[in-house]
């Protein structure tokens, strides 16, 4: 059984999850909406091109040329499909450990041990205060996870 300040961290741990997962939630959807919008690009160039006779004309085309093609990249809607991915299994994770699903916080712990190395892998080519910030977070979270599941695991049995 879990004490009170145990279930107030694990909801605090659960709702930063599920805000990470919503607002990469809505990332994605950006994403992959963007991914769409090629047509309306070449609309608006194709408008500039007949309707603007300006001096400045060639930068605004410029410009939207180069917003085509940055929207046109299949980086883009990767990104996309990875984000919506990544932003189930945090939801998944937070609703989980929000009701005390054993399976969810085991989750959690295996899912954010996983990218630890990834993310010291990125503090070591740019490194910066926040990315130590979220380093020392996840280790804690999972430190923490780690310890409450094995204290549990010898309760259970």
């Amino acid at each position: 059984m879990q004490t009170l300040n145990e279930r107030k961290t694990l909801h605090l741990i659960a709702t930063v999850k599920i805000m990470k997962g919503c607002l990469l939630l809505a990332i994605a959807a950006a994403f992959l909406i963007l991914d769409q919008r090629s047509a309306l690009i070449s609309s608006l160039i194709n408008w500039a091109e007949e309707e603007l006779l300006l001096l400045h004309n060639t930068v605004l085309i410029w410009l939207l040329n180069r917003f085509d093609v940055m929207l046109q990249a299949p980086s883009l809607h990767t990104t996309g499909l990875f984000a919506l991915v990544y932003s189930l299994v945090l939801l998944t994770e937070g609703i989980g450990v929000w009701k005390q699903q054993r399976w969810a916080e085991w989750l959690m712990v295996c899912a954010t041990a996983s990218l630890i190395p990834l993310e010291v892998y990125h503090l070591t080519h740019k490194p910066t205060f926040i990315k130590v910030l979220i380093i020392v977070i996840n280790v804690m979270i999972v430190i923490y996870l780690a310890r409450t599941l094995k204290r549990h695991s010898h309760i259970d049995a």
